[in-house]
């Protein structure tokens, strides 16, 4: 009895493994999607800055344009001034010019604004090209590791099975059956330890007889609350096995 079960102890910590690193494996491509995504978002946010400095640039040029164009028609209004022939021709014309200026002043403080827009947004690219640069290399580096840690898990996986199927054949039939059974039902885990009178898995205080039965190593015993297939991790052959493969209830 102590060997069959010293080898489902075995079995169920190879299959625990045999998880761990399958979802080690499953988190590879998530974890580099994610940086991937980062990366192209990083990379999104640099283009929008650029446009929104690219339309800025070209509604600065369109008002110095139309600066230019106010320049010139100042230049002819004070032109008329000189050949007017009656003071109300000469006070519309200086309105004029005065209108034209006020123009001109608030196109003025338009353009500053703009190069002052202009000058945070290069910096924002500035920025933002580091960040592209950032992810882009965070990729690169934790890219190349995940694969290579997804190649180890592979590997170990593959000899981890080997194990496992030269480790059923020694155990009979019927208590392989039921410990498939107690792992497909109990969360993946079909043997739990028993330290101080507790079950290591559900948690639950087994009855002071079952406790002092299961001390004696006889027989194959169940936690009578998750029905678990029980060890006593105080004895000898087992101490080395003491996992309770996570707390499931």
């Amino acid at each position: 009895m102590q060997e069959t079960l010293q080898l489902l102890i075995e079995l169920q910590e190879i299959e625990r493994k045999v998880k761990i690193l399958a979802e080690q494996k499953a988190r590879a491509p998530k974890e580099i999607a994610a940086l991937k995504e980062k990366e192209k978002k990083a990379e999104a946010r640099l283009e929008d800055i650029k446009m929104i400095l690219e339309s800025g640039k070209k509604l600065r040029r369109d008002v110095e344009r139309e600066v230019e164009d106010l320049e010139g028609r100042k230049t002819k209004s004070k032109q008329k001034l000189l050949e007017v022939k009656t003071n109300k021709e000469y006070q519309a014309t200086l309105k004029e010019i005065e209108d034209i200026e006020e123009l001109v002043r608030g196109r003025e403080d338009q353009i500053i604004e703009q190069m002052e827009s202009a000058d945070d947004l290069d910096r924002q690219i500035r920025e933002h090209k580091l960040l592209v640069a950032e992810a882009s290399k965070k990729l690169e580096e934790e890219g190349v590791q995940l694969e290579k840690e997804a190649k180890e898990a592979d590997s170990l996986i593959v000899s981890l099975e080997e194990q496992k199927e030269q480790l059923k054949p020694r155990i009979p039939s019927d208590l392989l059956k039921k410990y498939q059974f107690l792992r497909d039902k109990r969360a993946g885990v079909a043997l739990a330890p028993v330290n101080s009178g507790t079950c290591g898995v559900c948690h639950m205080n087994l009855p002071p007889q079952t406790f002092i039965d299961l001390q004696k190593n006889e027989k194959m015993m169940n936690c009578p609350n998750c029905l678990r297939i029980i060890y006593w991790t105080g004895h000898e052959a087992y101490k080395q096995s003491s996992r309770a493969g996570g707390d499931s209830g």
